[in-house]
């Protein structure tokens, strides 16, 4: 209902627009005509050639360009302000110093910390060097006692198995010493593979505290299951001794029964087995580089996180004074001068105002004439009468509704000439949808239509020739004629009521007008 509305009002506009040119085209009184006596008069005019321009007009709003958001890059106690609001300014221009005594402690503090992070790690990378040759000597201890174990089973395995009942429980010792020396290997292993996970994820973000913790956590866990693995592993060797006492005095019993020496081989057995956990820890050490390696692997992690910590302080610290990204114009201040401002806190506002945005509301009656790149040109009431021309960049694809009938948002850049134009203006925009030139161009208002078929009323003489038309670009008052005319040919142009009832052969009598008559003024 409101499009039908205002193309009323459209109508009703163009209508009263050909009056007026009508009526200031009137000829001077007593102007002659010509033609039959007591023909019904109408004004002639003949075709010619000129430009016609479809434009679309629509509100809009200016905007700066370019605008950047100067922030604080740290928390300070107080901003001292360089410049004002509307004032000019060039790239890398001081616009605010803030106060940095306070990161500047920071900065020094952090320093310190990373100077003992990085002793720490050289004394213990001085300790890994000579480690290596430690653990070759255990590794190599561990394996000799093994193939000392081995042969001792070896020599008493041709000794008959007696005395079962009596060794029964001595194997049931046994069997719950080596499951104890496994478990601790596992329980070893397992906190070993936690420790790297953990190890990886700080890693991956060293600035996060949780997963420090669980980093340290878990490298606590493994240096606690490696001590009580070594524990477990000298108590059993200290059982198994025990039970070696014990199961000597059964050999001996036997041998004075039987001659024959079967406790022999279980010992032997247990001793081998020993052996061969001894050797297994002694391996896992030397393949992780023993605690001290996970100790350096730390420490490296350690210290870089608190590196990285410090270069973003000094960052920080250099940005102190704030320049401005760009040359530009300060378009707000949101800081006061002299008071605090918290980082990420937005304290001034630079833009461009050499070359102006203009956003225009063009109604979806006229979106689809509306092009990028197309001439506009802006008008507003702050500089009444001064056109400012540019172009348009962008055509919203989709329409806004904001408590009235839907537009589209279209995008402009406007030259600001002479800095007569504010950011904030709402302003009139005219978009040059369409241009021709050398057209054959009539007024509106001498174009009939009957059955959709466009015509014009061509004088030959006296007489009225219906001309049937192909109509082009249009707009309120002139038609662009692509077929039908030829230049120099006269057409009816007035009055309104004639061209819609004259007939083909119908006498008229002729006044002619200028060839500005019907043009919009």
């Amino acid at each position: 209902m409101k499009r039908k509305v205002l193309i009323a009002a459209a109508l009703i506009v163009a209508v009263a627009v050909l009056v007026v040119a009508n009526l200031r085209n009137q000829p001077a009184s007593g102007a002659a005509t010509q033609g039959p006596k007591g023909a019904p008069e109408v004004r002639v005019q003949a075709v010619r050639r000129g430009s016609l321009r479809q434009e679309v007009i629509a509100p809009g709003v200016l905007e700066a360009t370019g605008v950047h958001e100067v922030r604080a890059p740290f928390t300070t106690k107080a901003v001292t302000l360089k410049v004002g609001i509307g004032e000019r300014v060039t790239a890398g221009q001081v616009l605010a110093v803030l106060d940095d005594a306070d990161l500047a402690l920071q900065v020094s503090a952090q320093e310190a910390q990373v100077a003992r992070m990085e002793s720490t790690l050289a004394s213990l990378r001085l300790q890994q060097q000579e480690a290596p040759l430690q653990l070759d000597q255990r590794l190599a201890q561990a394996r000799a006692q093994l193939l000392q174990a081995e042969d001792q089973l070896a020599s008493v395995m041709r000794q008959d198995d007696a005395l079962r009942t009596r060794l029964e429980q001595a194997r049931v010792n046994l069997t719950t010493l080596q499951n104890r020396s496994a478990e601790g290997a596992e329980r070893v292993a397992a906190a070993r593979a936690a420790l790297l996970e953990a190890e990886e994820a700080y890693k991956a973000d060293p600035g996060n505290p949780a997963l420090r913790a669980k980093y340290e956590q878990a490298r606590s866990a493994y240096d606690e299951a490696l001590r009580q693995s070594q524990q477990a592993a000298e108590q059993a060797a200290a059982q198994l001794r025990a039970a070696y006492d014990e199961l000597a005095a059964a050999e001996a019993d036997y041998a004075r029964v039987s001659g024959d020496n079967p406790v022999a081989v279980q010992l032997a057995a247990s001793q081998v087995e020993a052996a061969r956990i001894a050797l297994q820890l002694a391996e896992m050490e030397a393949e992780s580089g023993g605690a001290l390696a996970e100790q350096v692997r730390a420490a490296e992690i350690e210290l870089a996180a608190a590196r990285t910590s410090l270069a973003a302080m000094r960052e920080k610290l250099a940005q102190a004074q704030l320049t401005a990204p760009v040359s530009g114009t300060v378009l707000a201040v949101a800081a006061q001068d002299g008071m605090p401002a918290q980082e990420t806190q937005v304290l001034l506002t630079i833009g461009n105002l050499d070359v102006l945005k203009v956003k225009a509301q063009v109604d979806e009656l006229d979106i689809g004439k509306v092009r990028p790149e197309q001439p506009l040109s802006v008008e507003t009431n702050g500089t009444p009468g001064e056109l400012f021309h540019g172009r348009v960049t962008r055509v919203a694809a989709q329409a806004t509704a904001a408590g009235g009938s839907p537009f589209f948002v279209v995008e402009g850049e406007v030259a600001n000439r002479e800095g007569l134009l504010r950011a904030g203006l709402n302003a009139e925009v005219t978009i040059a949808t369409a241009e021709r030139q050398d057209a054959i161009v009539v007024p509106a208002a001498a174009v009939r239509t009957r059955d959709g078929q466009p015509s014009v009323l061509v004088v030959d003489g006296f007489a009225v020739k219906v001309r049937p038309v192909r109509v082009g670009l249009r707009t309120e008052t002139e038609v662009e004629i692509l077929e039908g005319l030829e230049e120099g040919e006269r057409i009816v142009v007035s009055p309104f009521t004639l061209i819609n009832s004259l007939q083909e052969g119908d006498p008229v009598r002729v006044e002619e007008v200028d060839e500005n008559w019907g043009k919009s003024q």
